[in-house]
């Protein structure tokens, strides 16, 4: 009996290895089209590109957004729209980050969330608070 379960404790642990590594890239990849996809839908967003890291207990989110502004007040007006559309979306899960800085196209302009009075970028869930906004 013990040789038996030695011989299949190696297999089922295996097992369990490559479900919980399977959920984690299907997570992050859900993670990455959603942040993108909530992003990209605002006007004055040229580009987005994000990265999530869902591992065992915790994760983080990246973004790199480009904008599409010739002045600073232009840059936070698309940063303050990415926030809310991102605080809008029903698909986001309230402690996903935001992204830390919007650069325009020749990167003579970043803006970030302490423009809108964040004290650094904001979750989901803050950003959600902040604006009043109930995803649905």
């Amino acid at each position: 009996m013990r040789r038996e379960r030695a011989r299949w404790l190696p297999a089922a642990m295996a097992g369990a290895l490559l479900l919980s590594v399977s959920a984690c890239s299907s997570a992050t990849a859900d993670c990455e089209e959603a942040l993108t996809a909530a992003t990209v839908s605002v006007a004055g967003v040229a580009s987005a590109e994000w990265e999530c890291s869902n591992n065992f207990g915790g994760g983080w989110e990246r973004a790199d957004v480009v904008i599409e502004a010739t002045t600073k007040e232009e840059a936070v007006a698309v940063m303050d729209a990415v926030l809310q559309s991102l605080a809008a979306s029903p698909d986001l899960e309230a402690g996903w980050g935001t992204p830390q800085e919007y650069v325009n196209e020749d990167g003579s302009i970043k803006v970030g969330a302490n423009e809108l009075g964040f004290n650094g970028p904001p979750t989901v869930g803050d950003a959600r608070e902040h604006y009043g906004i109930t995803p649905g």
